[in-house]
């Protein structure tokens, strides 16, 4: 069953901290990202369905798929000094990939494609003790054609209701976002009032409003990672948000959100 549903930033700063960040906001973005910790304990998880997008480490113009599942046993990578191994949940995850695959998905999996950081830089704060076995959702949010945010809702409604059926207690984690601009001269210039009025949207319980947004919109506003956002919006349905902090960068809007499941 789906437990617990929650948004979290993955930016590469609030892991490595150079001198360029506010020290005193990153540490702000820690204690938000260790309630989701402890929340997640309290649920009492089996599972972490992870849903994240890859910054070309894993899949290249050779393999470009839009929705994929990591299977087998485990998944590894590497981000800077950090080298990770996790345990997948395999029935859980194939699982998803076979009832995907019926409700009309052409789901991609993997057993060895490379975790970007994305999936890690969470988990590295958010997993809870003990650690449990993840299922890795890829969501192709970088390279163009991208899906669209009605598709990416709609694969979210359909993750919900199979992981809705399962035995076990999964928490879904979206991983990304918000509004930045990497490797552009707006770097510096994000849309963080437009990063507000999302975060508004959410807490009054709208989120199915976002699968309405365009690509070029997302793209426009530095948000093309909303997708992930979006699928597990599918999932939950109307649940108001519950904004733990929203964490205005220099570069980067850092949120965490949760959407209390048992409100629903």
């Amino acid at each position: 069953m789906l437990v617990g549903a929650f948004a979290v930033a993955h930016t590469p700063q609030l892991l490595i901290r150079p001198e360029t960040e506010d020290r005193a906001l990153v540490l702000r973005v820690h204690e938000a990202m260790a309630r989701v910790k402890r929340r997640l304990e309290a649920l009492r998880v089996d599972a972490l369905a992870v849903i994240a997008g890859d910054h070309v480490e894993a899949f290249f113009l050779d393999a470009v798929p839009a929705l994929a599942v990591y299977v087998g046993r485990e998944c590894a990578g590497t981000f800077g000094p950090y080298r990770y191994r996790l345990p997948i949940h395999e029935a859980l995850a194939r699982a998803v990939v076979e009832q995907g695959i019926e409700r009309g998905f052409d789901l991609l999996y993997t057993q060895d494609a490379k975790l970007d950081y994305a999936f890690y830089v969470p988990l590295h704060f958010v997993m809870p003790e003990p650690a449990r076995p993840i299922v890795p959702l890829h969501v192709n949010v970088y390279l163009p054609p991208q899906p669209t945010p009605a598709r990416c809702h709609a694969w979210g409604q359909a993750l919900g209701e199979i992981l809705g059926a399962r035995p076990e207690r999964v928490a879904l984690i979206a991983s990304g976002g918000m509004s930045h601009f990497p490797g552009t001269d707006r770097y510096a210039s994000p849309e963080f009032d437009y990063d507000r009025g999302l975060l508004e949207v959410l807490a009054d319980g709208r989120g199915r409003e976002l699968a309405r947004l365009t690509g070029e919109e997302l793209d426009k506003r530095g948000n093309i990672e909303l997708r992930t956002w979006i699928t597990l919006l599918g999932a939950v349905g109307d649940v108001r948000a519950d904004v733990y902090c929203y964490e205005p960068s220099w570069h980067h809007g850092n949120a965490v959100v949760e959407w209390p499941l048992g409100a629903r």
